[in-house]
């Protein structure tokens, strides 16, 4: 399972709020997939980012779907994700405006928990890439970081076409700074700038 905090990789997050958030917006449903939640710190910082740059009727139009695969440990990351409760040292890597915002201090413990209006646009789901098994085929976004480097390079060539079916169109596909498109996939996404990993589908 991919290891992952609040905020991570913001080179990437901030192609989504550029690229992103402004092309989707107007979406009747905006979809999110992202493919490796771990603990759910990345799907609720994205929730966080699409909270500020949309107005409230249209967040509540945002769907996120947070997957993972099944692990021993998986039951307690899925009860973190859905209560949507840190402790003080991961919240400490979301910015002090968001953090107030966002999250409510819990009486007698150094944890925060996020708000409700958050936790109710995500879905937790396991799931696992190897499957092929698509969830949907109308996500606007898939953001799949720190998970494909510890697939095999001929399932990954699987995968990435299957995260192309997955979305509608226009739709986007974010990877981490070090993974690369799979060889043979590149024709089914063009780079959406020449810095950072965010592709637009083709």
């Amino acid at each position: 399972m991919a290891q992952t905090s609040f905020f991570r990789d913001k080179d990437v997050l901030d192609l989504i709020v550029t690229h992103v958030i402004p092309v989707v917006s107007t979406f009747r449903d905006i979809r999110i997939w992202d493919a490796g939640c771990a603990s759910g710190e990345e799907p609720y910082s994205l929730a966080m980012l699409f909270a500020e740059k949309l107005n409230p009727f249209s967040f509540r139009s945002v769907y996120i779907d947070a997957t993972d695969r099944e692990e021993s440990n998986f039951p307690q990351f899925e009860r973190i994700i859905q209560s949507g409760q840190y402790d003080k040292s991961s919240v400490m890597w979301v910015p002090e405006d968001l953090r107030a915002k966002y999250f409510s201090p819990l009486a007698g413990s150094d944890c925060f928990e996020i708000i409700p209006e958050l936790k109710s646009r995500i879905t937790f789901t396991r799931h696992d890439l190897t499957s092929l098994q698509m969830l949907r085929e109308d996500y606007c976004l898939i953001v799949c970081k720190n998970t494909l480097m510890h697939i095999t390079p001929e399932s990954q060539s699987e995968i990435v076409p299957m995260f192309h079916r997955s979305l509608r169109d226009p739709g986007f596909l974010a990877l981490d700074i070090f993974q690369k498109l799979p060889p043979g996939t590149e024709h089914l996404f063009q780079k959406v700038t020449e810095t950072g990993n965010l592709f637009k589908k083709i």
